[in-house]
């Protein structure tokens, strides 16, 4: 009787036990692991009824409530979508979660999909959940051999997977001979995807649950900058975020990921802190798969991920979100796919130190900035952008005139020293005019090292110093005129060019140009122009150090530059070098014997460089008509 009243007692207390478990944060143990039993959508029938795993806070997933609306046929190629309404007191609030994606939904205790999609503005908790056999056909995609230059495996760890350089699927290569600046790499993979993600704030269109990309550090004009680059990713930037370094040392996080456990895509760690937010669906051996739908939908990317800890979920009308941060970095980002992201849990990313260094604000609270940028094409440009942006609006947000100096430098791998490139501009809206700073070339020494056509490398460090000052030393190029429009073949000419200074009267300088023999009996274009305009005929370069000397080699904006065009004078554009002032009959000859893509034909200019005090803007425009004979001398 005893025994059996023991027995008795025991199982009371292990159904007491399971009671009191099924509200409580599900403990690591109970997580699934690679041996997850899996439903099929096939399966799926209206009505059944199952639950969900995510975090509300901290870094213990707990369970939510599901209910099965219907299956949605073909929501995106070759994958269809499993409608729910979630239950739970917190959803109730906050329909739809940013962050919440990837939360793994399970019926009949076998895992299903993630949880991904959802409407804005939408009155009930309904979501859109990724099935599972759509995620795990990308875990095993095999990744290039050449990607992701600089990763290593996890400390104390082996077996991390190689692969390709962070470009972008689409992206052309860049030859450095032409001015790019800071966003061009992002505004073309923006173009490349044309994703109507923003589209959908009607509340009419199902689009993926609002992924925050949450950051700390930035002053809010410089948010509302990202916010508008980015949204058409799909990202929301919300300033909520921070680097996490002491919640690291606190609260002893997990350094693994669990199902339904927070992640962390790092953009940006240090003085200045970037972090998309979302969660594990299922981990898989050294692999995960996250999110249920893409971040950038950019392929292989190899950035940087980390374990999360969620501190809140604020709930709003307009779009509800996790409020999370890095605690524990752990693998890589490397693949980006329509139905997940894949993380790799033994990948260890290589990420970009940079320093900023600022000078000539009075009084400047602080001088310098040290922080860490993810390693991928069009990112790292614009974060970099925006916190030198930053930077200067937190210690100088003064809308006044100011000009600055700034020096570029960047290591590119497989290069012993820097590059190093010096830039002068002006701000007419203050000194965190982006406009202005976007045109720095150290963006275009960035870009070359990610996608150049010759090797395979990548920018390992950057620094930028920027000193400013508050002045107006600009001047306007107002007119250009000559004594005579009808000149002589071989006469030199002068081109007076008229110039407005800042709060000065107008000022004259005389450019004396020659005008060709060979132009006699033809009308000429003599062109004013701002040197930073001046679009060079420079050779198509057959190295990187071709290409970085292109980036080095332009007019500043500070030379005044004056351009005769000449049209009966005819130069050809080859791999490695520029041949000028041919005839027609070798010009041709040429262009058939060469690859007419790469050999292409252009009219040649003579120039005249004046270097100037200020920085220029304008330009003007003279027609000469050359006599077919010189007159006699008097």
């Amino acid at each position: 009787m005893r025994r059996a009243l023991t027995v008795l007692f025991t199982a009371l207390a292990l159904v007491c036990a399971a009671t009191v478990l099924s509200d409580a944060p599900i403990a690591i143990g109970q997580l699934r692991g690679a041996g997850a039993a899996i439903m099929e959508v096939s399966e799926v029938r209206p009505g059944m009824r199952g639950y969900g795993l995510t975090v509300f806070r901290g870094t213990q997933p707990e369970r939510f409530e599901v209910e099965v609306i219907d299956v949605l046929h073909d929501f995106r190629p070759d994958q269809d979508l499993i409608l729910v309404r979630t239950i739970h007191p917190i959803l109730e609030e906050a329909p739809t979660v940013g962050g919440m994606s990837g939360s793994p939904i399970y019926l009949e205790d076998r895992l299903v999909g993630a949880y991904a999609y959802g409407w804005p503005y939408g009155r009930q908790p309904v979501a859109g959940v990724t099935p599972i056999r759509s995620m795990l056909a990308e875990i095993d995609r095999p990744v290039r051999p050449d990607s992701f230059p600089g990763a290593v495996p996890m400390p104390a760890t082996s077996g991390a997977r190689p692969a390709r350089r962070p470009e972008l699927r689409g992206a052309r290569p860049y030859l450095g001979t032409e001015p790019r600046g800071a966003l061009a790499a992002l505004e073309e993979q923006s173009r490349r995807l044309a994703i109507p993600r923003t589209a959908g704030t009607s509340g009419a269109s199902m689009i993926p649950a609002s992924t925050p990309l949450l950051v700390g550090g930035l002053e809010p004009s410089v948010v509302a900058m990202l916010s508008e680059h980015l949204a058409p990713f799909g990202l929301d930037v919300l300033q909520a975020g921070g680097g996490g370094a002491r919640a690291a040392t606190t609260s002893g996080p997990p350094a693994r990921f669990v199902d339904g456990g927070g992640l962390a895509v790092t953009l940006a760690r240090g003085d200045i802190a970037s972090n998309v937010v979302g969660t594990v669906t299922h981990v898989q051996g050294d692999r995960l798969v996250a999110f249920g739908h893409p971040m950038l939908e950019a392929g292989e990317t190899g950035l940087p991920t980390a374990v999360a800890r969620v501190l809140h979920i604020l709930a709003s009308f307009q779009r509800s979100f996790k409020i999370a941060e890095p605690v524990a970095p752990v693998g890589a980002l490397v693949q980006d796919r329509q139905a997940t992201i894949v993380v790799d849990q033994q990948l260890q990313p290589a990420m970009i130190p940079v320093r900023l260094r600022l000078t000539g604000v009075p009084d400047a609270q602080r001088s310098e900035w040290n922080f860490e940028v993810a390693s991928h094409r069009a990112l790292t440009p614009l974060l970099v952008f925006t916190s030198i942006t930053n930077a200067v609006k937190s210690v100088a947000a003064d809308h006044a005139d100011v000009m600055f100096d700034a020096t570029s430098r960047v290591w590119i791998d497989g290069r012993g020293a820097p590059v190093e490139v010096h830039d002068t501009g002006f701000a007419a809206t203050g000194p965190a005019s982006s406009s202005a700073l976007q045109q720095l070339r150290g963006f275009d020494l960035v870009e070359l090292a990610f996608v150049n056509p010759f090797v395979v490398t990548r920018p390992t460090r950057i620094e930028i110093e920027l000193a400013m000052r508050f002045a107006h030393e600009t001047a306007e190029i107002v007119d250009a005129s000559v004594a005579s429009t009808e000149v002589d073949p071989g006469e030199r000419v002068n081109v007076r060019v008229v110039l407005r200074r800042y709060g000065m009267p107008e000022e004259v300088r005389m450019v004396p140009v020659d005008v060709p023999e060979s132009a006699a009996g033809q009308s000429i274009s003599v062109m004013v122009q701002p040197g930073s305009e001046v679009e060079l005929e420079r050779p198509e370069p057959r190295t990187l150090d071709h290409a970085i000397d292109a980036v080095r080699e332009r007019y500043p904006r500070t030379s005044l530059v004056v351009s005769t065009r000449l049209p009966g004078s005819r130069g050809l554009r080859m791999a490695g070098h520029v041949v000028r002032s041919l005839p027609g009959s070798a010009l041709d000859a040429l262009q058939q014997a060469g690859d007419s893509d790469r050999a292409r034909a252009f009219v040649t200019h003579r120039r005249a460089e004046v270097p100037m005090d200020v920085v220029l803007s304008g330009g003007a425009r003279v027609e000469l008509s050359v006599r077919r004979v010189a007159r006699a001398a008097d």
